[in-house]
């Protein structure tokens, strides 16, 4: 691995079962017959791993086609039978001592940028896999996204840069609230404390039972999903809302 990233390569590496058996032929015959489009258009290797032994996919490989071999692929066979490489990958199933049909595209710089793992019996795409190196290189290349069903050749997708330090708030939270808070008070009327017995509605004392159109107001106000799109604290929205409130005095009656 090391060899292809000093070289500049990418690499795609594709973990298969077992050899000698009935997907995973057509699935290393399938890369070897395109095996061009990898190494010269695109310098990207094919490497196949699988538990079995050395000497088996040796043998494997030299068999005929007809015979149930491979037919002399030029494509590396990894041979992982003290299962150390698929460990390390997090693909091997530790109780049957094989490895998950995976494949990961790792980039010259040795970082895995992506990873599909399919069902021990369904069989991975050459054409799909070209895509995914394409789209990498393109990003890599352009620092553009690459958007659905994206091939070489189309045009890509500008994406925001990750924003760095706090998000600034593009206005008050009292701006916000104050629209809110005169919905909550207009057509209520107003009159002396004195005799009216004092009320907690959400932390807020009020002076009189509010009328039901407040209490759903107010209840609409304190509702998570009214929180402001510019605040991510439930706590802060609240915090203010209680100092917005004191300046006001809620006297309310039906």
């Amino acid at each position: 691995m090391s060899s292809y990233a000093d070289a500049g390569h990418w690499v795609v590496l594709v973990f298969f079962p077992r050899a000698w058996s009935f997907i995973c032929p057509t699935e290393i015959r399938a890369f070897n017959a395109r095996l061009e489009e990898f190494l010269y258009a695109r310098m990207c290797a094919v490497v196949f791993v699988s538990t079995d032994s050395e000497q088996c996919l040796k043998a494997w490989n030299n068999q005929s086609e007809m015979e149930g071999g491979l037919g002399g692929v030029h494509m590396p066979l990894m041979s992982d039978c003290n299962h150390a490489i698929s460990r390390d990958y997090g693909v091997l199933i530790e109780g049957e001592g094989v490895s998950q049909r995976a494949l990961f595209v790792i980039d010259p710089k040795g970082i895995v940028r992506n990873i599909t793992v399919n069902d021990a019996d369904v069989g991975r795409s050459v054409d799909e896999t070209l895509r995914v190196v394409d789209a990498l290189a393109f990003k890599d290349a352009f620092g553009e996204g690459c958007p659905a069903d994206w091939k070489k050749g189309d045009t890509g997708v500008k994406v925001p840069t990750k924003s760095e330090g706090p998000v600034e708030l593009k206005k008050p939270w009292s701006e916000w609230a104050r629209p809110r808070l005169q919905r909550a008070w207009s057509g209520a009327s107003q009159r002396s404390m004195g005799g009216a017995s004092a009320r907690s509605f959400n932390g807020i004392v009020t002076t009189a039972a509010p009328s039901p159109t407040m209490e759903r107001t107010l209840a609409g106000l304190f509702s998570p999903n009214m929180l402001s799109p510019t605040s991510n604290a439930e706590g802060y929205m609240e915090r203010n809302m209680e100092a917005a409130m004191a300046n006001h005095a809620i006297d309310v009656t039906n």
